[in-house]
């Protein structure tokens, strides 16, 4: 019986593992910066979702961009109405692995200097990311800070 039980915990763990395990998709080693134009910012759970438009040698690359909770991103100062479509952004973060037109966005700056953490201002390290904001404290994962993840 106890196997059968732990057998079914992890196969209905499993998905949700994967899901947040950003290292395997992404390639934290390494971090690019792109600068382009938002054709879509869709705010909603799980994670935030940039598109952006990147021209390069007069082609135009469409990437996709996953980045923080609406929580997190709330924490940070951030709010549904914070990016606009049309608006040219310069934002890093990781590659993916696959070497697919996708990042996992990290920081985000603004045409006009505002830049915005796309991860937990608290990490589990102890280290902060400019906040003192004791509710950060409570983020848990946002994609990216948890499970010995660091800024």
């Amino acid at each position: 019986m106890k196997k059968t039980v732990f057998i079914l915990i992890l196969f209905l763990s499993a998905p949700s593992l994967s899901h947040h395990n950003y290292r395997m998709r992404y390639d934290a080693a390494q971090t690019i910066t792109l600068e382009g134009i938002v054709t879509k910012y869709d705010w909603k759970n799980p994670h935030i979702e940039i598109f952006i438009d990147v021209e390069e040698d007069g082609e135009i690359f469409s990437w996709v961009l996953p980045t923080a909770a609406p929580g997190v991103a709330s924490r940070n100062g951030m709010t549904p109405e914070t990016v606009a479509v049309g608006e040219r952004i310069v934002i890093s973060g990781w590659p993916s692995r696959d070497g697919s037109l996708e990042m996992r966005a990290r920081t985000l700056i603004q045409g006009d200097g505002t830049e915005w953490p796309l991860y937990p201002a608290w990490s589990r390290d102890g280290n902060s990311g400019g906040t003192d904001n004791p509710r950060s404290r409570a983020s848990g994962m946002g994609m990216g800070m948890g499970m010995g993840m660091t800024n």
